[in-house]
């Protein structure tokens, strides 16, 4: 018992980023353990015909240390320069989560997930607890989902002001991990008094959440699944609103006595569903999803709302999985309360293979097809400025790979072309355009050496009624290895050259050169130097050269 009050001081004293500890085997731990790194960097900084992007010379000094008590970890770091000095954290926050048997508890922050539509990867400081004896799924969850945050109109670091946040949730359920029913359900308020001043820039307003839900997976048998989730959250926006009278007819009134009610409170539904059927060689999945405007809950952080989709998803396994088909085939409408000017129903399709046609070839392909079209909500749209597109999107991604005795090569080729289509000929000089995109990318490498050779080449066009856009690049890299390993030298050059509507536009050269070296497990050198040279075609271009030069040295221990 002393041990395990000795683990939860220091965590607490460190607050570090803290992982979960099984409390029947911390005996078998060692007592203290400290491992990490400490690097001391260089950088040398020069520029001709542009202003300096950065200081000419710079330095810094960091540690990673890693203190370990019982096996439970506490990561920490500092950093030390001409600009800085620091010590924190990695992440400024702690979680201790000692598990025995079914029971869990987790102290300090944590970001469970429940269902998605309810409590999902909210970070909360405070204390939460899950108990699963048997098949019964039961947790339970206290504390600060945001700390007040006061607005700074001085500080040049964009702060957006806060209401502290508390909250609790439950969860309530009964099954295994795949085949289960919980209902969950949070409430959680923003304190009015937590800032000093009413924030005059932001418009930020102390609001209180109530969130039920159920979340539903089912396995039917081994191969049919069925997964469910459905919630509702009644949001107040603004807590100082005003109050609703005591005959109205709202829906929200009835849950005045579980949260404050007025004016700006509203109630949304969401819902989605997912059936599949997976056997061997195919699978196929249907999905729905369903938002409605202005959905909210402060157990998660966003939601696309006002939206619903309905997806297939077929899939298909031949030649002992060397083929691969894939495909999704959805419809996307927003407006669900028909409370917009119009309403934009999308219908999107892809169709995708990969193939593995031997050792030494195989071959992906992608067509992707995306349309949209405004229709009419509240208002009728201008048929002059309606939207009505299509974008489509191909993609072939060819490779050859040789593996021999003394060499090994790769070869790939990726090609691909995506364009739109304005179906409305009154927008469509403005809105439709054509990218094509081949890239070929090439390494060699012999194998008793470990010198590798690469060869790339890039060409880019991008073609609207405004401009024509053509980027054609080439570049070379070489690697090697030295001293048994220890050594690694890396070169890569880049040539680009730039046209704009035919013309010559800038041509740029890139050139870097990395060498990393390690002495032993311990000591390590690294040296990096970076050179540009951008020359521009046109008289009101820029033309600029930078050079950076880079030196450090590791300890690990």
């Amino acid at each position: 018992m002393k041990n395990i009050i000795i683990v939860f001081f220091f965590l607490l004293l460190f607050s570090g980023s803290v992982k979960a500890q099984e409390l029947e085997t911390i005996g078998t731990q060692k007592p203290f353990e400290i491992s990490g790194a400490f690097t001391i960097f260089n950088s040398y900084y020069h520029v001709d015909g542009i202003d300096p992007r950065r200081k000419d010379y710079t330095w810094y000094f960091t540690g990673t240390p890693l203190i370990k008590i019982y096996g439970v970890e506490i990561p920490l770091s500092f950093t030390v320069s001409e600009q800085e000095r620091s010590f924190r954290q990695p992440f400024n926050q702690f979680c201790i989560s000692p598990s025995y048997k079914w029971v869990k508890a987790h102290l300090g922050y944590t970001n469970l997930t429940w269902s998605p539509f309810t409590w999902s990867g909210q970070t909360a400081m405070g204390v939460a607890v899950e108990l699963n004896p048997g098949k019964f799924r039961l947790g339970m969850l206290y504390g600060r989902l945001n700390r007040a945050v006061e607005e700074n109109l001085i500080s040049p670091e964009v702060q957006t002001p806060a209401y502290k946040r508390m909250g609790y949730a439950a969860r309530i359920g009964y099954g295994t991990e795949s085949s289960h029913v919980d209902f969950i359900v949070l409430k959680a308020k923003d304190d009015e008094t937590s800032l000093k001043s009413i924030p005059q820039n932001t418009d930020v307003l102390p609001g209180e959440n109530l969130v039920a839900g159920l979340s539903s997976r089912m396995k039917f048998t081994q191969h049919l699944f069925w997964d469910a989730d459905v919630a509702t959250s009644i949001y107040t926006r603004d807590l100082r609103a005003l109050p609703l009278s005591d005959d109205s007819n709202s829906i929200v009134n009835s849950f005045r006595s579980f949260l404050t009610v007025n004016t700006s409170s509203s109630m949304y539904n969401s819902y989605q569903t997912e059936l599949r059927y997976e056997a061997k060689t195919y699978k196929i999945k249907a999905k729905y999803r369903r938002v409605e405007p202005d959905f909210q809950s402060m157990g998660a952080y966003y939601f696309q709302t006002d939206v619903e989709n309905i997806t297939i998803e077929p899939s298909l396994y031949l030649m002992k999985n060397k083929f691969k088909l894939l495909a999704s085939f959805g419809h996307q409408r927003d407006n669900l309360l028909n409370k917009k000017s119009f309403t934009t129903k999308r219908i999107i399709g892809n169709l995708g293979f990969d193939w593995n046609i031997s050792k030494v070839f195989g071959l992906n392909a992608l067509y992707a097809n995306y349309s949209g079209e405004q229709s009419k909500g509240l208002k009728i749209p201008n048929q002059a400025t309606q939207q009505s597109f299509v974008s489509q999107n191909m993609i072939v991604m060819p490779r050859l790979t040789f593996v021999k005795q003394k060499i090994t090569h790769f070869h790939t080729i990726v090609a691909n072309r995506q364009w739109l289509t304005d179906r409305n000929p009154n927008t469509a000089n403005l809105t439709e355009y054509q990218v094509d995109n081949l890239n070929y990318n090439s390494s060699i490498i012999i194998n008793k050496t470990g010198l590798t050779f690469g060869i790339n080449y890039l060409l880019s066009t991008f073609d609207s009624q405004a401009n024509y856009n053509r980027l054609d690049g080439v570049g070379i890299n070489f690697s090697k290895p030295f001293f048994k390993n220890k050594m690694m030298t890396t070169l890569t050059a880049n040539g680009t050259k730039q046209k704009l509507n035919h013309e010559p536009y800038a041509d740029i050269l890139n050139f870097s050169l990395v060498n990393t070296f390690k002495f032993n497990q311990h000591h390590g050198l690294t040296l990096t130097g970076v050179y540009i040279d951008n020359k521009s075609k046109i008289p009101a271009g820029i033309t600029f050269n930078e050079y950076n030069i880079d030196l450090g040295y590791t300890y690990t221990f």
